[in-house]
């Protein structure tokens, strides 16, 4: 059996693992493992609204932070902790912008102190399981190509314009104004966007249609 399968299968969990340069080169290479892990199945979860690339950058720096913080209070490991304890709640502090990533806090924090004490097996099961955990639970859903349509134009035409509207895939109001002479439709729509040009071409062709604006997903209207 090779000397870093030993190392993962045979090291006690009590005390602080790195003695030597050589044992603290092979520590934060194996949190420096481990994390990518992390980052990965991060990258894996989120969608492009919620990830977050200079928070994904941050993780591997808590974790090697918090494996060269435990190697440097060795004598005292419970000191440690509560310095890492403080750096935890550092981070929390800030906004986030999704809940799962405090999870992922803990988990960097983990890493780091999992391979300074030289439990490596504990590390390897612990991010093997939340991998597989998050993978499974944690992922968010794609939605649908969902955007937001606002049509104005003059009052006698807006009859014509509901009735086009919810004929379309997807669609659910959002708000409806009229006005003296006009009026102002808020539609949610589920459309590709081949139909959404052909829809918006087709109703600011109209006579009588003062604007169509289609915005972006995610975005409300005040």
């Amino acid at each position: 059996m090779s000397k870093p399968l030993d190392l993962l299968t045979t090291t006690s969990l009590g005390g602080v693992f790195v003695q030597t340069i050589r044992g603290l080169i092979f520590s934060l290479l194996i949190t420096l493992l481990f994390s990518g892990i992390m980052i990965l199945v991060y990258r894996l979860i989120h969608d492009s609204l919620t990830y977050n690339r200079k928070f994904s950058a941050t993780l591997p720096m808590l974790a090697l932070s918090s494996n060269l913080l435990l190697v440097l209070i060795q004598n005292n490991p419970l000191f440690s902790l509560g310095a890492l304890g403080a750096l935890s709640i550092c981070r929390i502090r800030t906004n986030t912008r999704d809940p799962r990533d405090l999870g992922f806090v803990f988990w960097s924090l983990t890493i780091g102190i999992s391979s300074a004490l030289g439990a490596f097996a504990v590390g390897l099961a612990g991010t093997l399981v939340l991998s597989a955990v998050m993978l499974i639970f944690g992922r968010t859903k794609k939605k649908k190509n969902v955007l937001t349509m606002v049509v104005r134009g003059d009052k006698e035409l807006v009859t014509f314009v509901e009735d086009m509207l919810c004929q379309t895939q997807g669609s659910n109001i959002q708000s409806k104004n009229i006005f003296q002479d006009s009026f102002e439709l808020v539609y949610e729509l589920q459309i590709s966007q081949s139909e959404e040009e052909q829809l918006a071409q087709t109703l600011g062709d109209m006579k009588g249609i003062y604007g169509v604006n289609v915005l972006a997903p995610q975005t409300k209207v005040a």
